[in-house]
C-alpha cells in the first residue's frame, strides 16, 4: 500500500520543480521549432550545399539515441564554444557552461529533426491552388506565405506540436545523467532521501499527466480557433 503521508510530502516537493520544468520544455519546445522550419524551408527551396548538410544532419539526429547526443554535448560543447571564443579573442570559460545549456542545445536540436518534416509536411499540405489564388489577388510571397499558408499549415502541424512539447517534457528527465534537476530528478532525489520510491513516482507520474492534460486542452482549443479562423 502506498504511505499517503509520505505521497503528500513529496507531492509539494516535486511541484517545487514543475515551473522549470515547463519553463525548460517551453524553451526547447520553441527553439526546435525555429530550427524545424529553418531546415525545413532548406529541403523546400532546395537550397545547394546546405540541403545535404541539413538530410545528413537530419539522419544523424534521429538515428542516434538522445541519451547518447547528450553525452556528446556534454563532453564536446565546451570544446567548441572555447574554440570559436578563442578565435574571437572573448575572455569566456568554456568549461563553466551550464548542464542545463547543454540539455537545451542536445534536445533542441534532436526534436528539430522530427520538426522538420511535420513542418514540411504541413506546408505541402496547402493546396497550390490557393498559392495562385493569392498570387492573382496581388500578394507578395511573403504576404502569401504569412496569410495563406502559414494559418492552414499551422492547423494541420498543431497536433503533432502537441505532441511533441510532451515528447520534450518526458525527455528532458534525461537532463538526470548530466545533473539537470526536473520533475524525475527530483523525484529520484527525495526518493533516495527516504527510501519511498513507489510514491515518488507515483507523483511524478501525476505531474506528467497533469501537464500532458492541460496541454492536451489547449492544444485542442487553439486549434479550434485556428479552425473557425480560416
Amino acid at each position: 500500500m502506498l504511505n499517503m503521508e509520505i505521497l503528500v510530502d513529496n507531492f509539494f516537493g516535486i511541484l517545487s520543480v514543475v515551473p522549470q520544468t515547463v519553463a525548460l520544455a517551453i524553451t526547447i519546445f520553441i527553439l526546435s521549432i525555429l530550427i524545424g522550419t529553418g531546415m525545413a524551408l532548406v529541403q523546400e527551396y532546395n537550397v545547394p550545399v546546405l540541403k545535404q548538410v541539413v538530410l545528413l544532419f537530419k539522419l544523424f539526429l534521429r538515428g542516434t539515441p538522445l541519451i547518447v547526443f547528450i553525452f556528446i554535448m556534454y563532453y564536446s560543447l565546451p570544446s567548441i564554444i572555447g574554440y570559436f571564443t578563442g578565435l574571437m579573442n572573448l575572455d569566456y570559460n568554456a568549461n563553466n557552461i551550464s548542464p542545463v545549456v547543454i540539455l537545451i542545445v542536445a534536445v533542441s536540436l534532436t526534436v528539430s529533426s522530427f520538426q522538420a518534416e511535420t513542418i514540411r509536411g504541413s506546408f505541402l499540405s496547402v493546396s497550390y491552388g490557393q498559392i495562385e489564388a493569392a498570387r492573382s489577388l496581388g500578394y507578395t510571397p511573403f504576404q502569401a506565405f504569412k496569410r495563406i499558408i502559414t494559418p492552414q499549415a499551422l492547423v494541420e502541424a498543431l497536433p503533432e506540436f502537441g505532441s511533441a512539447f510532451l515528447v520534450v517534457m518526458k525527455a528532458i528527465s534525461l537532463g538526470f545523467m548530466i545533473t539537470v534537476v526536473d520533475i524525475f530528478a527530483e523525484a529520484r532525489l527525495i526518493a533516495a532521501s527516504n527510501s519511498y520510491y513507489v510514491e515518488a513516482f507515483v507523483v511524478a507520474a501525476l505531474m506528467y499527466w497533469g501537464v500532458a492534460a492541460l496541454v492536451v486542452k489547449l492544444t485542442g482549443k487553439y486549434e479550434s480557433y485556428l479552425v473557425s479562423r480560416t
